[in-house]
């Protein structure tokens, strides 16, 4: 009896003391929460911004934005802006006191209206003056003024110059100069152009150009068109004509021939005007890679 009256007296103050703990714990948690939900933040609103015409004091409305009154320029007059003539040199040739001299080479016992002409260059433009070549190849321009000089002889549409002399004398000097006259090749000059860059399989058309070395009225030497001429085209087996192998050229001294690429590589064309043969390179024909590669380093 004594030891069921212990047991219950151990039973009764266990459960006094676990329920004294819990009490403790709940009053802790009570004690945390109500400090935690005063500290968390668990959304922040912040108020849009707003303006109104209410808030602008009286008499200030509308001027904080207002532009302000531009000027009346009715009656002002522009200012004009200082103008500087750039510094020249006049290119006139005469009335100075140089000279220069020499003796031509190269002209025949008959040719008629042989000249030297003299172009002065200078920041101002280019002045010219031409004299007489004696009947012994000699000339001379008296009386000019000092600076850089381009000089060349020639004989009317027959013969000039190759090239120009550049001279520059001073002033008060006398320089001498020969020069020389040549006839030009009376050889045809054919060129060859085309379609770049041909792929393989695709047609483009291949132009001859036929001139001939000629002298102008005024002495130049320059290459003039040969019209009406027929021109016979070879190609390399790697391209196939697919016009007329023989074309007369045209007013411009143009033939032309249509093509195709049918294998990678340099074409060449061989070219036959009246006794004159000829070997001209054309644009290459290429397979679709190689054309692929070319234009990204072009576009690199």
């Amino acid at each position: 009896m004594y030891w069921d009256w212990l047991s219950a007296a151990k039973f009764v103050a266990a459960g006094a003391i676990l329920f004294g703990l819990g009490w403790v714990w709940q009053a802790r948690q009570d004690v945390l929460g109500a400090y935690t939900a005063q500290t968390n933040i668990d959304e922040v609103q912040i108020p849009p911004l707003s303006l109104s015409a209410a808030t602008i004091p009286d008499g200030e409305q509308g001027r904080s934005f207002s532009l302000a009154v531009a000027p009346d320029l009715a009656d002002a007059s522009p200012a004009r802006l200082a103008y500087l003539e750039p510094e020249s040199t006049p290119a006139a040739v005469s009335a100075g006191s140089s000279s220069l001299s020499g003796k031509v080479v190269g002209l025949a016992a008959d040719d008629i209206g042989g000249r030297v002409l003299l172009t002065r260059v200078t920041s101002g433009g280019a002045g010219e003056v031409s004299v007489p070549i004696e009947d012994d190849g000699s000339w001379s321009a008296r009386n000019i003024v000092g600076g850089g000089y381009r000089v060349r002889a020639f004989v009317p549409s027959l013969r000039a110059s190759n090239g120009s002399t550049v001279l520059f004398p001073r002033d008060d000097q006398d320089r001498k100069v020969n020069l020389a006259v040549t006839t030009p090749p009376q050889d045809l000059v054919l060129d060859a152009d085309g379609t770049d860059d041909v792929v393989i399989g695709s047609e483009s058309v291949a132009a001859v150009t036929v001139g001939r070395q000629v002298v102008t009225p005024d002495g130049r030497s320059v290459v003039s068109p040969v019209a009406g001429l027929d021109v016979q085209a070879t190609f390399s087996p790697i391209v196939s004509l697919l016009s007329a192998d023989t074309s007369t050229t045209d007013q411009g001294g143009a033939v032309r021939f249509l093509v195709r690429c049918d294998l990678a590589g340099t074409a060449a064309v061989t070219l036959v005007a009246g006794e004159q043969r000829a070997v001209l390179t054309i644009p290459p024909c290429l397979t679709p890679e190689q054309k692929a590669e070319l234009e990204e380093v072009d576009d690199g």
